[in-house]
């Protein structure tokens, strides 16, 4: 159901309702000064209806619970957070963005979860000089608007970044020698494949064929259907409903358990794992940047949590809601509450490094800004009586550009970010 722009507050049982408050239009609730007790107003863009609103879901679910963990309170201030429903299409993202923006006159915005809303509304955002943290860093114009209005920044992941680290692990760790790819016919879909195709080549290996589905694809079978039993690998890139429908066409295809495979972190993330078939995901491995099987006192506390306020486990999605909250939160009471210089309020926010549920975060600078992090490689494990993604193997402090060099990166990025790798 699409919630308003214009009705603040979250419906989540674990926070209380948060009061209505008319502001006037333009750049930013009240004054914003040391002594403003006004609320500190926070867009929030997210597809809570489409192929992807299950991923919404998780992420707005772990916002709403890093809130009430870090606090919805600076210095008087207290956090309203309006979510907006982009409904998975760039000209309603930007719409929604238009609305928080000149509307409803928020300090920050949460900016868009699928890539292609996110190459819509950036240049807007930043253009208007609000502060915006972008979900993924997973496009060529973010590279270039970034830097260009210094307010746009991403917590999450650059697109590729996982996928590189991938790359590398099929061929150094898995020995494989050919590789087949399964994706998104779309920029998140492109990036994820050249990031992952690159280090594969970088390290000695060979992409035999690429197989491209939409987002929209009901049946994943034709696409499953085209992949060859003799290749060493497959690497799949799908996300939402087309992860789910992939794996169980993976398994009636019989090439699960024949075919080796590794994905994105989509693929077996809870915004997929509990639709899925156990058999046809057991043992299914993932390139990711969060795992809910990360075995630290900092995850621990955030799995058992999220489990008792939602019944279950929280995937990639509802670890980049609570790390947003957490990072919105830190540099807040880094500037007092003070959000009248959006600029200062970015700044905080991109030079602010978070002991986050994945791990340690700190944002690179240009032109990524986005997340220095680890990077997992995570197994489905049968763990008491629920299946989790467990990590076997963990890259410490991943720039970026993963295993690549800063400048082969960029090339390959802003390549991928416009068309389909070759």
């Amino acid at each position: 159901m699409k919630l308003p722009a214009s009705r603040w507050g979250t419906r989540s049982a674990v926070l209380a309702a948060l009061a209505v408050v008319a502001t006037a239009c333009g750049g930013g609730s009240s004054s914003g000064g040391p002594n403003d007790h006004s609320p500190i107003k926070v867009g929030y863009l997210v597809p809570l209806t489409g192929p992807v609103s299950g991923n919404a879901k998780a992420e707005q679910q772990g916002f709403n619970l890093g809130l009430k963990d870090f606090g919805s309170t600076v210095n008087g201030r207290t956090i309203q957070v309006a979510y907006a429903d982009t409904q998975n299409d760039p000209t309603v993202a930007l719409s929604q963005a238009r609305q928080l923006v000149e509307n409803q006159a928020v300090d920050v915005v949460e900016g868009p979860l699928a890539s292609n809303e996110i190459a819509a509304v950036a240049p807007y955002l930043g253009g208007r000089g609000i502060p915006t943290d972008d979900l993924a860093m997973c496009s060529s114009q973010q590279l270039d608007l970034y830097p260009r209005y210094g307010v746009g920044f991403s917590s999450g992941w650059a697109c590729s970044q996982p996928s590189l680290m991938g790359g590398q692990y099929a061929a150094r760790d898995l020995h494989w020698k050919h590789a087949v790819i399964v994706a998104l016919d779309f920029s998140f879909g492109w990036l994820n494949a050249g990031g992952f195709a690159a280090a594969f080549k970088a390290a000695g290996g060979t992409i035999d064929k690429y197989v491209w589905n939409p987002i929209t694809a009901a049946d994943m079978s034709p696409y499953v259907s085209q992949i060859p039993q003799n290749t060493d690998g497959v690497y799949v890139v799908e996300s939402g409903q087309t992860a789910i429908r992939f794996t169980d066409a993976y398994r009636q295809f019989g090439l699960k358990g024949k075919v080796p495979m590794l994905g994105i972190t989509q693929i077996t993330d809870y915004s997929a794992l509990p639709a899925e078939q156990p058999a046809a995901a057991l043992g299914l491995m993932v390139n990711a940047q969060y795992c809910d099987g990360i075995d630290t006192a900092q995850n621990n506390k955030f799995v058992t949590e999220y489990h008792e306020a939602y019944n279950t486990y929280p995937g990639y999605y509802s670890d980049a809601g609570y790390t947003k909250a957490r990072l919105l939160v830190t540099a807040l009471k880094k500037l007092n509450g003070v959000t009248k210089n959006k600029k200062a309020l970015a700044g905080a926010m991109r030079t602010t490094p978070i002991q986050s549920s994945r791990g340690p975060v700190r944002l690179s600078g240009a032109p990524a800004f986005s997340p220095i992090q680890n990077i997992y490689i995570c197994e489905v494990k049968q763990v008491g009586s629920a299946l989790r993604n467990v990590p076997v193997k963990t890259y410490v402090n991943v720039n970026p550009w993963g295993s690549l060099s800063r400048s082969a990166w960029e090339t390959e990025f802003r390549k991928d970010a416009n068309g389909r790798p070759s």
